[in-house]
């Protein structure tokens, strides 16, 4: 991955014309990643390039340039943040310690690096925000009622209606990265290109519109 995408420091865009590359950002219950697969095999076969869904390779790269486990940095994804004082005592005993702000910066740069390589889906990781200036970019979400959300979390974690509808509130304020860890205002309606209901439209459905948004667009 990193010799593909070329994420050494070394390494410039500076003759590249950015992208192209698709965010999916969604809401919890509206899963992606099949979808993303399915976009990405059949962005493949029409431009005769490989495309590559990322999200946890996102995480993957970024802790290997930190010198860290992923475990160590996916705080940074679940809306939580070191204290001062947790700084300062993890600074004095820890060698590996990284600050808040060296994580977050890596996390941006390594998303961007991707974006900007291009033939790539970046799902979640505030791709939506940190990729607004590539040219060639297009911008999903996912969202449906949140009943429709929480039966399709019955279906993978079990337990009550009302416990999922909990759940997939807590895990989208969660998801509120670009405030609380890009230092960027909450997302808006008006970063997106587009937006899909889940509830009513079939993978299938969403791959093929966004497929020919794309051309629309001359992104491919």
């Amino acid at each position: 991955m990193k010799k593909r995408y070329q994420l050494k420091e070394e390494d410039s865009f500076e003759d590249q014309t950015p992208g192209p590359v698709i965010t999916i950002s969604r809401e919890c219950g509206c899963y992606a990643i099949n979808m993303a697969n399915a976009l990405v095999d059949k962005l493949s076969r029409i431009t005769g390039n490989k495309w590559t869904v990322l999200t946890k390779e996102i995480l993957e790269e970024a802790a290997e340039q930190l010198g860290l486990h992923p475990k160590k940095i996916e705080y940074v994804f679940e809306s939580k943040e070191k204290s001062t004082w947790d700084d300062v005592f993890s600074a004095m005993s820890n060698k590996y310690y990284k600050s808040d702000k060296k994580i977050k910066k890596t996390i941006a740069e390594v998303v961007q690096a991707m974006a900007h390589h291009g033939n790539c889906v970046i799902i979640g990781r505030g791709g939506v925000i940190l990729t607004q200036e590539i040219e060639k970019a297009l911008h999903l979400k996912l969202q449906a009622p949140l009943e429709w959300r929480a039966t399709q979390l019955q279906k993978n974690h079990g337990g009550s209606l009302e416990e999922m509808k909990t759940y997939a509130q807590t895990v989208d304020d969660k998801r509120d990265i670009i405030r609380n860890f890009f230092n960027k205002k909450p997302l808006e309606l008006s970063h997106f290109d587009l937006v899909f209901n889940s509830m009513k439209l079939e993978d299938e459905v969403i791959v093929n519109a966004t497929i020919d948004i794309l051309k629309a667009k001359n992104i491919i």
